[in-house]
């Protein structure tokens, strides 16, 4: 089959991740696979197979259309109306129609909500091509936050795919009343680790993720630096835009010694991060799914996360994780505390990690979704 991937952009991130994974998967069984960057920045930060294509099919957004785009929203916020993602994405979106009709792809997969309020515009145009329109995060999120200002265009998205897919069966159920053709995949696991787990015997608490302060709860690793017993300490991995602001807080609150940035780690620096680890935390406040979750768990670390969708259901409602109440940052600071103190607790929540982990093998992620694409290029 000849598919094709289109992404606001392939910088880092989990979206970006999962995407290139799933590409290169699909291209080594033998179908040929297209990657579009939206933002026409066409930067791929995590390695594509060689025989991936990479056509520059989008300009970049030209200043014009930013300030028209960011006058409509005014003029939008003001009447009370819901934004046209068309308009405020015109040239992109025409370029993206020129090269679809140019290519005759079988499929077309489709990230974001952005991309998923274009589908009826493309759909408009190019009525037989088979749309999937990929949904990375919660159902309320999408709905409520993301996509609340363009929900008219959203909604009109979801309705018109020839197949959604969310990452977790809570969403799949929202999503279903939308469309009925609705499917959950999990996330792939997206690293491999040899079959070395961690021995649980450093005092470190690990974190990974993209440094934003409001999604990621990095506000919420003060209360729990300042609650650690013993030489107990939160080791973070990863980047982004409120690095500036976490590392504030941190000498603000006297945490220097308990709460240590290690940048953004890739490859043999990150396997060895995780096996230094003797527990993992996830303080999102929203998480569709979580990778790092599943990330962790293959290197063998008990896990303690806030009660979001994502990492509800990879930890089977608190089966092989802890899930603590959302915003509930005493229980968490309890449960981890109690990990920390109980060794066997550690080790109990390590057996649990690995057994779900196996759920989220490659191979049997990559099945499903060559067998959805080719039901839907059938029309089956």
């Amino acid at each position: 089959m000849n598919i094709c991937i289109v992404n606001l952009g392939f910088k880092m991130g989990g979206v970006e991740r999962v995407t290139i994974e799933l590409a290169n998967a699909l291209q080594e069984r033998g179908h040929k696979l297209s990657l579009i960057d939206f933002s026409g920045e066409n930067i791929f930060y995590y390695k594509t197979n060689e025989y991936i294509e990479k056509p520059k099919a989008v300009k970049r957004r030209s200043v014009s259309r930013k300030v028209i785009g960011r006058l409509l929203k005014l003029i939008n916020r003001i009447g009370n109306k819901s934004d046209n993602v068309f308009t405020m994405f015109k040239e992109q979106t025409n370029d993206l129609i020129d090269h679809l009709k140019e290519k005759n792809y079988d499929v077309l997969i489709v990230n974001s909500g952005i991309l998923t309020s274009l589908i009826p515009q493309i759909k408009n145009e190019i009525p037989d091509l088979k749309i999937i329109a990929w949904q990375h995060n919660e159902f309320d999120i999408y709905v409520n936050h993301y996509n609340k200002n363009h929900i008219t265009d959203y909604i009109g998205g979801v309705k018109q795919a020839d197949l959604l897919v969310c990452l977790t069966k809570a969403d799949q159920l929202r999503f279903s009343k939308l469309n009925k053709k609705c499917s959950f995949i999990y996330n792939t696991l997206t690293i491999e680790n040899n079959n070395e787990i961690s021995k649980l015997t450093n005092n470190q608490i690990i974190f990974v993720g993209r440094l934003n302060l409001n999604q990621k709860g990095l506000d919420y690793l003060i209360p729990l630096g300042k609650s650690l017993k013993n030489d107990w300490t939160i080791l973070i991995a990863g980047d982004g835009p409120d690095k500036s602001k976490l590392l504030e807080l941190i000498k603000k609150n006297e945490l220097e010694d308990k709460i240590i940035l290690k940048g953004p780690l890739t490859g043999e620096k990150l396997f060895d991060f995780y096996l230094s680890g003797s527990i993992f935390i996830s303080t999102s406040r929203w998480e569709g799914f979580g990778l790092v979750l599943t990330e962790a768990m293959a290197f063998g670390l008990p896990v303690v996360s806030f009660d979001n969708s994502g990492p509800k259901e990879i930890l089977e409602n608190g089966e092989s994780g802890i899930l603590i109440e959302k915003n509930n940052i005493m229980e968490f600071s309890l449960r981890l505390n109690e990990l920390i103190e109980e060794p066997l607790k550690r080790e109990y929540y390590q057996q649990k990690s690995l057994e779900r982990v196996m759920d989220f093998n490659k191979e049997v992620i990559v099945d499903k979704w060559e067998s959805k694409i080719k039901n839907v290029v059938s029309n089956k």
